[in-house]
């Protein structure tokens, strides 16, 4: 259940910035994160979903890619 409340709570931090992409459970156990936007958008979101959201992992990975948009939203993804 703590997955679900990850997911829902990111889902809820999103609506406050002006991004897209998702939040999934992978099948490994990690949860991935796909954020897009301008670069100060994505920032300020993670940053919040860090702080809001800490207790809930172990360690954290992240890759800046810069390109163009892929979704229109921002979602909570099944795998």
């Amino acid at each position: 259940m703590q997955g679900v409340g990850f997911r829902w709570k990111v889902l809820q931090i999103s609506k406050l910035y002006s991004i897209t992409g998702y939040v999934q459970n992978l099948a490994n156990g990690k949860v991935e994160l796909l954020t897009e936007g301008q670069e100060n958008q994505v920032e300020e979101m993670i940053k919040e979903v860090a702080s809001e959201l800490k207790n809930y992992w172990i360690t954290q990975e992240h890759e800046n890619k810069p390109g163009e948009s892929h979704f229109e939203n921002f979602s909570i993804r099944e795998y």
